[in-house]
């Protein structure tokens, strides 16, 4: 099996667990569903590190538009808690 094609095996299936387990726990709040993907989805990527170049260009990419929405995201939590919301 090709490293691109069990990278998305991979990361499917890291999908598939973590949104089950949350909406096994009733969680209904999508920024922590988008949260807790987004850091799926980063570690998956940062441990598939064999990818020919332009997949790992392509992917770099995407993770920075989804770090900085990740950032951005937890900045605006932290604001609410701290203003008392």
């Amino acid at each position: 099996m090709r490293v691109f094609n069990r990278y998305l095996i991979i990361l499917a299936l890291a999908s598939l667990a973590v949104n089950s387990m949350l909406a096994f726990a009733g969680q209904q709040d999508l920024t922590v569903y988008f949260t807790a993907n987004a850091i799926a989805y980063l570690m998956i990527t940062l441990l598939h590190v064999y990818m020919n170049p332009a997949a790992r260009r392509s992917l770099s990419r995407v993770s920075a538009v989804l770090f900085a929405s990740f950032a951005i995201v937890v900045g605006i939590k932290v604001v609410e808690v701290l203003s008392g919301v």
